[in-house]
């Protein structure tokens, strides 16, 4: 009986150690942007379909062709993944083997989910200096703080990512946002 007790008191104990780390990490922890490249747990835009296999470890099926008009040139081919505990889908032009990673959507899951949009954005601001509100139109116009998808321009305006409170992250080619 003593040794029942001393086993779930070091499993509620581990537990609880487990949730309280995980409550700490922060919703864009994997978030990367680095020499002007944006991307999510080593899976970085720009990746060949060849790159991105070797990176997950996996074959990627691709499915659709969805997306855009083909003359945006941001059509796109999607392909879920795991990484981590969360689910990316990634958009590709085409399902060739050299096509490059033009988007990358995060799923949120568990704690990523209650984040705020304030929070949201200012972990984004913090972990890439230099990021720009892109305004949207609509009748009303939103503004920053009331946009209920904001979206930015990563430095160098090659990028963009629109964050989705209680959602996910959409990190793609500026173009390629609607």
């Amino acid at each position: 009986m003593r040794m029942t007790r001393w086993g779930l008191g070091i499993t509620g104990a581990l537990l609880a150690g487990s949730l309280l780390a995980q409550a700490t990490e922060t919703p864009l922890a994997d978030l990367e942007f680095e020499d002007g490249k944006a991307g999510w747990d080593g899976i970085t835009l720009g990746m060949s379909i060849v790159q991105v296999e070797r990176r997950t470890g996996l074959t990627l099926a691709m499915q659709g062709g969805e997306g855009k008009p083909s003359d945006s040139g941001c059509k796109a081919y999607l392909v879920g993944v795991e990484r981590g505990t969360l689910r990316l889908t990634l958009g590709f032009p085409s399902a060739k083997p050299g096509a490059k990673l033009q988007s990358i959507y995060v799923h949120f899951e568990g704690y990523q989910v209650t984040a705020k949009s304030a929070e949201l954005v200012a972990e984004l601001k913090s972990r890439i200096p230099g990021v720009t509100y892109m305004p949207q139109t609509g009748i009303p116009p939103h503004t920053e703080p009331d946009d209920p998808a904001p979206e930015y321009y990563l430095p160098g305006n090659i990028y963009a990512a629109r964050l989705v409170p209680g959602d996910g992250l959409w990190l793609t080619l500026a173009d390629c946002l609607d």
